[in-house]
């Protein structure tokens, strides 16, 4: 039935192989045919899928972790707004607005039962990008002032480098995947690249925060290398040139092996398709959804990898990933 309940009238009788019994109807309107039980198969196929990807994809909506971010998470909402007005506050001090994320994320995060949640630090970061986002907002319909944001801006950045540098003395692992983080020349919006590299730190991988005036020095050339992926972070739209290059000089760098490339960012959202043309692997609105993608190239290059060993093929490889857009 081509996977519809719905089928016109006068087709119905064409499609019929077997005797019509109690188990087909079609409606006194006479524009539809349906079928009233499933069969053994169709049942044991149904109870697969929802005990399987239907039960994952519950849970992740149930958590309220989603890539948007923790904003619609009703866990959160005070937490979100109790940063944002310390941040703005004039004389805010780090340490205690450190003190103030920690305590109430740490909070939250122990009065979760039986509900799957990122550690108490990444909640953290998560809150951050969600007050950064609200700030956004705020400079859009001049709830804020430029002052007003720049200074609560470098707050945050402030908090998201204390919270990177703690997940990487509490988890130090050397053979953890690494994220090169780099920022076109002349873009002055750092603050969600900082909080994106945060983010990867506190769930486990290396991560650091480049300039792209830095690529050239030999030291940062070979850590760009090295990545498992680059993540782009364009904000300033004026940057386009900038950006072209910089994935020019990523590739050439690379060389061989050039590592999946993701893009984030105002200006990101805004120029997709030039961005798919440059070879550009995926675009992300979100700091979680970056990581998410970027678990996703590394487990599959594991797989691969693995593959390949297994098989005696390992020289054989000549590329890391399909490099089709999704």
């Amino acid at each position: 039935m081509n996977s519809t309940t719905e089928l016109p009238v006068e087709t119905a009788n064409t499609r019929r192989t077997d005797h019509v019994d109690e188990n087909f109807f079609v409606s006194r309107q006479g524009h539809v045919v349906k079928k009233a039980k499933l069969n053994r198969g169709e049942q044991a196929a149904l109870r697969s899928l929802i005990q399987g990807p239907v039960a994952a994809m519950t849970a992740e909506q149930l958590s309220g972790l989603l890539d948007t971010g923790l904003e619609s998470d009703v866990r959160y909402r005070n937490v979100i707004a109790g940063m944002r007005e310390r941040v703005l506050a004039p004389e805010a001090r780090l340490q205690d607005l450190l003190t103030y994320l920690q305590q109430e994320v740490r909070t939250k995060s122990g009065a979760e039962q039986g509900i799957s949640v990122p550690a108490p630090t990444a909640v953290m970061v998560l809150v951050l990008e969600a007050v950064a986002r609200q700030l956004g907002k705020d400079w859009m319909c001049d709830a804020a002032s430029f002052i007003d944001v720049t200074i609560a801006s470098a707050r945050l950045q402030s908090l998201a480098q204390s919270l990177s540098e703690e997940a990487e003395r509490d988890a130090v692992n050397p053979r953890a995947p690494f994220a090169a983080i780099i920022l076109p020349r002349d873009e002055q919006h750092s603050l969600m690249s900082y909080l994106t590299g945060a983010l990867y730190q506190t769930l486990g991988w290396q991560q650091q925060v480049i300039l792209q005036e830095s690529i050239s020095r030999p030291e940062i050339a070979r850590k760009i290398a090295q990545a498992n992926v680059v993540c782009i972070g364009w904000s300033n739209m004026r940057l386009k040139p900038n950006v072209a290059r910089l994935v020019a000089d990523i590739r050439l760098i690379s060389a061989n092996e050039t590592p999946p490339l993701i893009a984030g960012g105002v200006a990101a959202l805004d120029f997709v398709e030039f961005l798919v043309e440059m070879g550009v692997d995926c675009i992300c609105d979100s700091a979680i959804s970056a990581v998410k993608v970027s678990e996703s190239f590394y487990n599959l290059e594991k797989i691969k990898g693995f593959a390949a060993l297994k098989d005696g093929n390992a020289e054989r490889q000549t590329s890391r990933f399909d490099r089709q857009f999704q």
